[in-house]
């Protein structure tokens, strides 16, 4: 066995390793995203948006800034409003978790918009009116699904509540990955988007190849767990609190283990690092995942193509349509990315550029270490990039937003 493919063997086994110490753990690592939001000051809202398959999407809205709602209840007419949706692994709490100085959702909603976070099917916020997540029914998706379905259904909800006709919307790397699959499949959803931003955008993952070999040819690591009776990606109490017990106590770069082993994967930034919070509520509210976005990504990675998941991994190529999109594009990447490569984006760039859709693509930020995680845990979060994104969120709907 190669060098390569048994550093990658190896790093498999981060996933597992990257939770908190259990004598830290805070009151946030467990709250719900409507008590975190309650607690941080902010007015919130839950709707459900049901998708035609059946999944039930609870979406969390913040209509209204802490000024605001403090001085006259939430003021919600006439509003401009932001669809949100995370990544893998992730779910709404991703984008309030770090707090009212820090994440985007409060940010954009001191700004004066209408935030609404979204969810994608799979994550603890989630359900289908048949299935229960012991059907292995429930865990038959990928992204495909997430953008044929789930981005509609949210987006038609947020429509339907605020009685606007478009809305803005950001994602964050799988979030991103969702918006191009529902353009290609969904291209009448055009009319429904001021502008799309995405942070981190996972559309092609060339460098991702030897990993994805070795764990889906050579160790054929998904189907052996499939027939082990693991229905899906999810992180069990008690492993969480072994690990927490035992294995992640140190908080400094010396002598530390368990982000030396996340890095490899997301890029090493130790100075964006919140280890109180990284360690004791952000590792602890990692969501579950189905084992076929896992694959989809890996057919992404071993085909060099963004293509549908068709008849399986190994199966058709048959690549999105990415000529679809007919609403802007911004692109932002990590310098120290390792999962979403700069070089990666930029070959989605100049497709877009091709067929006169990029509005831009440029760095997060200027710190040269901002890597995966950072788009939504760094430390410096607000500085470093959501109070910049606001400004850029408010040239786009000047910009377009009457069209």
């Amino acid at each position: 066995m190669s060098a390569i493919k048994l550093r990658y063997i190896l790093l498999l086994c981060s996933i597992f390793i990257f939770v908190g110490d259990a004598q830290m753990l805070r009151k946030e690592a467990y709250d719900t995203v409507p008590e975190l939001i309650t607690a941080a000051g902010y007015p919130v809202e839950r709707h459900r948006a049901t998708t035609p398959d059946g999944y039930v999407l609870q979406m969390h809205r913040i209509p209204s800034g802490r000024r605001t709602a403090r001085r006259s209840g939430p003021s919600r007419k006439g509003k401009k409003a932001v669809l949100l949706i995370h990544g893998l692994l992730g779910s709404s709490g991703d984008f309030v978790i770090m707090g009212p100085d820090r994440s985007l959702g409060y940010i954009l909603a001191d700004a004066g918009y209408d935030v609404w976070i979204g969810n994608l099917r799979g994550n603890y916020h989630t359900t289908h009116q048949n299935l229960t997540r012991s059907d292995p029914n429930f865990w038959e998706y990928s992204f495909h699904e997430h953008g044929k379905y789930d981005v509609p259904a949210q987006i038609d909800k947020v429509l339907s509540v605020t009685g606007n006709s478009k809305l803005l919307y950001i994602g964050y790397s799988m979030g991103s990955t969702s918006f191009f699959t529902m353009m290609s499949q969904r291209p009448e959803y055009n009319d429904k988007i001021v502008a799309f931003i995405g942070l981190a955008p996972a559309v092609y993952l060339n460098q991702l190849k030897p990993m994805v070999d070795t764990i889906l040819k050579d160790l054929n690591l998904v189907n052996t767990v499939r027939s082990q009776g693991m229905l899906s990606l999810a992180f069990k109490p008690e492993l969480i609190d072994f690990v927490v017990n035992t294995m992640c106590q140190v908080r400094q770069q010396e002598g530390e283990l368990c982000m030396r082993m996340v890095f490899p994967f997301v890029g090493e930034d130790y100075e964006q690092i919140d280890w109180d919070m990284m360690m004791s509520v952000i590792a602890v509210r990692i969501q579950p995942a189905s084992w076929r976005q896992l694959e989809h990504f890996g057919k992404i990675a071993m085909t060099g193509v963004f293509t549908s998941w068709e008849d399986g991994v190994f199966g058709a190529v048959k690549p999105y349509n990415l000529s679809n999109v007919k609403v802007p594009v911004t692109l932002l990447y990590g310098e120290n990315d390792q999962m979403t490569e700069k070089s990666q984006i930029m070959r989605l760039a100049k497709e877009l550029r091709n067929t006169g859709m990029l509005e831009e693509v440029r760095p997060g930020c200027n710190w040269p270490k901002f890597n995966h995680l950072d788009f939504v845990y760094a430390k410096d979060l607000g500085n470093l990039l959501n109070r910049p994104l606001v400004k850029h969120v408010d040239k786009m709907f000047n910009k377009y937003g009457s069209r």
